[in-house]
């Protein structure tokens, strides 16, 4: 019995479905890798302290503690959070005790453990410090 050949449409057929399938996948693919690059990228970073407890003579103070960098900046808090722990630990325990207990309290902690960590490891990659959690009481 003799082989039926295959015709010369049939190949054509299968070429054409073929180039249309791998022209699609590209597009697919292209259309993802755009809506990829499109999305948005947060400029900051994020690291959480805590909750920090504090007591001295005239106060105690229980705070939760993120410190917000820039995202090229995230690598030298995480190689550096142990300095940072204790730099805004000796910032929160030598707070003014009268200003703690202000209405703008939250205000002037937060710039003050800013400023006390930059100093504290001689850099400017501290942008904000920002308190989630924050209990006064005195003693």
């Amino acid at each position: 019995m003799a082989k039926a050949k295959p015709r010369q449409t049939d190949t054509i057929v299968i070429i054409l479905g073929s180039v249309l399938a791998v022209v699609l996948i590209a597009i697919v693919a292209g259309w993802i890798h755009m809506s990829y690059i499109a999305r948005p990228v947060a400029a900051f970073s994020f690291a959480s302290f805590g909750p920090v407890v504090v007591r001295n003579s005239e106060f105690s103070i229980r705070a939760t503690i993120a410190v917000q960098t820039r995202n090229k900046d995230a690598g030298w808090v995480a190689k550096h959070k142990k300095e940072l722990d204790f730099a805004l630990q000796l910032a929160l325990g030598n707070a003014d005790a009268q200003r703690v207990r202000t209405p703008e309290s939250v205000t002037y902690v937060q710039e003050m453990l800013r400023d006390a960590a930059n100093k504290a490891l001689n850099t400017t990659n501290i942008q904000e410090v920002l308190l989630t959690d924050f209990i006064v009481q005195r003693q």
